[in-house]
């Protein structure tokens, strides 16, 4: 599924070569893709210490797209 907005993110020289690391051995189909997997495994992560309550945070809704 194609982003209906785009956005542009900086990312330091390693994580670059991470992300195109992973898109090269086929584990991503894009860069996009893995950086998107990515925050949703850190949304997952903070929500998780947040039910501990590790974390006092607001929830926040979020649609999982797999594109």
């Amino acid at each position: 599924m194609a982003a209906k907005h785009s956005r542009h993110i900086a990312l330091t020289e390693p994580l670059i070569a991470y992300v195109q690391a992973q898109v090269a051995k086929g584990d991503y189909t894009s860069i996009s893709e893995d950086v998107r997997a990515a925050l949703r495994m850190l949304i997952e992560r903070n929500e998780a210490n947040a039910s501990s309550g590790a974390v006092k945070a607001a929830s926040v809704k979020v649609i999982h797209d797999r594109a």
